[in-house]
């Protein structure tokens, strides 16, 4: 069973000149320099929810149009445990996104189903992260915590959150007190960031999309959701992924046994007591189109009471034509032969009467 795939919510401040091309939509980009524009081209994250707790994982590409420090804002439903993460993460969901498609198809060869599913895309790769997490009752004193922290690493300037005031009330109005800042200094390349790893108490399924929604310009968010059940249906603006097969799609959501989760990441594979379910949910275009967060509850994920062992093996295949034809003269052959077998028994049976 495979997966794909990720996003966070971020609030980046610049001192200089911020990301290019793209906004994403899982991170809010605030300039610090007023005149600078902020991009952000895409967002990969793994969320995993067990119905108490979630891990987070993200990683995202920026970019600036010339070198500067950013601050990245991640607004949570309550502390989070901050730990480093591996880029092997999403490398091992895709690979076991792969595996499934293959062993769904018997036309399409490995580099075939890479094309028609999942392909996640890192660039040259930055790490330097520097997150502190703090708690703020309304946004004058996050404004102020952001100050502190960037003065802390000498950065004498004057922030305003300026078109995100109104996402970050937001937040506020319902009851997120506690923000992940993380400085990262930005090239005017773009370039990975190393993935980072929040663990946190929700009762709820959590990725942030608001905060980034005054960003311009288009991004592309890819998140693989692990979760207790199935998660039936789309999450607008995000939608389900599919395999692509000749003759016809197959939405990307499969069970993961718990060796399988450990291999994503040790700390997902305890998440779980057994096995989990992996859904892909993408999003493609301006973050102004987002207008919630993405959150799912427990009543809306359907429980899966199916032995994994059997779910490995109940898919829905479709045969090619050319097979099906095949298996038709195979079994028709095999009638023959026993009708052919029953007659010359009867003729052997009757020659021994007439002999007896």
């Amino acid at each position: 069973m495979k997966l794909k795939a990720v996003c966070i919510i971020a609030v980046f401040m610049v001192l200089g000149a911020f990301l290019v091309s793209s906004a994403s939509a899982d991170r809010g980009l605030i300039p610090v320099v007023p005149d600078v524009s902020v991009y952000e081209p895409g967002q990969k994250a793994i969320v995993a929810w067990n119905g108490r707790e979630e891990i987070l994982i993200l990683s995202t590409d920026v970019t600036s149009t010339e070198q500067t420090l950013v601050v990245e804002l991640l607004p949570l439903p309550s502390e989070p445990k901050v730990e480093a993460a591996s880029y092997s993460s999403f490398e091992n969901i895709q690979a076991l996104i792969w595996s499934e498609g293959i062993s769904l198809s018997y036309e399409m060869t490995e580099n075939q189903v890479r094309g028609a599913s999942v392909q996640i895309v890192f660039h040259e790769k930055i790490g330097a992260h520097n997150i502190t997490v703090v708690r703020a009752t309304d946004a004058a004193e996050l404004v102020d915590w952001i100050e502190d922290v960037l003065k802390a690493n000498n950065v004498a300037q004057t922030f305003s959150l300026g078109d995100f005031e109104p996402a970050v009330e937001d937040y506020m109005g319902r009851g997120y007190r506690y923000y992940a800042l993380d400085l990262v200094e930005v090239l005017p390349d773009v370039r990975s960031v190393d993935p980072i790893l929040y663990r946190f108490d929700s009762s709820f399924l959590y990725y942030p999309l608001l905060i980034t929604s005054p960003v311009p310009g288009d991004t592309e968010i890819t998140l693989f959701l692990l979760t207790q059940g199935k998660v039936e249906k789309d999450y607008f603006p995000l939608n389900k992924m599919f395999y692509r097969f000749p003759e016809g799609v197959k939405s990307i959501e499969f069970a993961l046994s718990k060796g399988e989760l450990s291999k994503i990441d040790l700390r997902i594979g305890q998440l779980f007591s057994e096995m989990a379910w992996l859904t892909v949910l993408k999003y493609e275009g301006a973050p102004s189109f987002i207008t919630a967060d993405l959150m799912i509850t427990e009543d809306a994920i359907v429980p899966e009471t199916t032995p994994l062992q059997d779910v490995n093996v109940n898919v829905n295949l479709v045969f090619p034509a050319a097979m099906t034809v095949f298996f038709m003269v195979l079994g028709a052959a095999i009638a023959l032969s026993a009708v052919v077998c029953t007659a010359l028994i009867l003729r052997l049976g009757r020659a021994k009467g007439k002999t007896a």
